[in-house]
């Protein structure tokens, strides 16, 4: 992998990345930030000092401006099963002198386990990022799939991080496989109460939404563009034309938010849709 990887230096700091990745990497090099609004509104939840979960890593787009914004009295735990993407993510860390971050090269969900994960080769394009640990789906649909599996270790929270004094924000970002990581922390989210921003999709009724709403959470729609036309490297060219990701932030109920400020949807009932699209960051 080594012949596709470059450096870059950034909004949040220096990266190394995969040349070959159309969604992380690609954004990285022409706009110097990857989903610069979506991250935007994550940080107004998050704090210095915070105990950060960021679930499904991937090289540490996110890991790292969360790493800062916390200090160093708060830590960053990363979770990123994909072994050469891991070694990426563990010298991006590096090479931004960050001592609060703990990485593991393992994956989360309902039960601690072994499973076997496909190696994708990148010295071919592809969506790095769309990788998942779900037996239900294909990793083709990201890029050109290897012969050679690896094995990774599954963990669920419940059994692994319960011990932990506090937990202030969890990131799922996990490829279809967001109600397995929910159910296996459900304990953790219990006690703690944090702020959860999970990926989701629009389809009704909405499980997720639905699942939050039964653990004690007010969930909100958040739909952003990839591209952000105030980028770091102010760059005009959207090569993502109307992309936009999808998520739910969730909220402990009791816990108020002015809501529109952030161009969230508040969720009503698991039928809700999102109204909402949010072009530029917020200030």
């Amino acid at each position: 992998m080594q012949n596709n990887i470059a450096d870059i230096d950034t909004k949040h700091g220096s990266f190394q990345f995969c040349v070959n990745d159309e969604f992380i990497g690609t954004a990285l090099k022409e706009y110097g930030e990857f989903s610069e609004i979506e991250l935007s509104i994550m940080s107004n939840f998050i704090e210095k000092g915070d105990f950060v979960f960021d679930v499904g890593a991937n090289i540490g787009a996110f890991t790292i401006p969360f790493a800062k914004k916390v200090g160093e009295n708060g830590k960053v735990f990363t979770f990123e099963p994909q072994p050469n993407v891991h070694n990426l993510l563990k010298n991006n860390v590096k090479l931004n002198n960050l001592d609060n971050v703990e990485l593991f090269q393992k994956g989360i969900g309902i039960k601690n386990e072994i499973i076997k994960i496909d190696e994708m080769d990148f010295s071919n394009t592809g969506n790095f990022g769309g990788f998942t640990l779900s037996s239900k789906y294909s990793n083709s649909n990201c890029g050109v799939i290897k012969k050679k599996k690896n094995s990774v270790e599954i963990l669920k929270i419940d059994d692994e991080f319960l011990h932990l004094k506090k937990f202030n924000f969890m990131k799922i970002d996990v490829e279809l496989m967001e109600m397995e990581v929910l159910r296996g922390a459900k304990k953790f989210i219990k006690k703690n109460k944090p702020f959860l921003w999970i990926e989701n999709h629009s389809n009704f009724p909405n499980q997720i939404n639905k699942y939050l709403f039964e653990i004690g959470y007010n969930p909100y729609w958040s739909i952003t563009r990839v591209y952000n036309p105030s980028n770091y490297f102010i760059n005009k060219n959207n090569i993502y034309n109307e992309i936009c990701t999808t998520n739910t932030l969730a909220i402990p109920v009791g816990i108020k938010i002015n809501h529109e400020y952030y161009g969230l949807t508040k969720v009503l009932d698991p039928n809700t849709k999102p109204e909402k699209v949010v072009i530029e960051s917020l200030s």
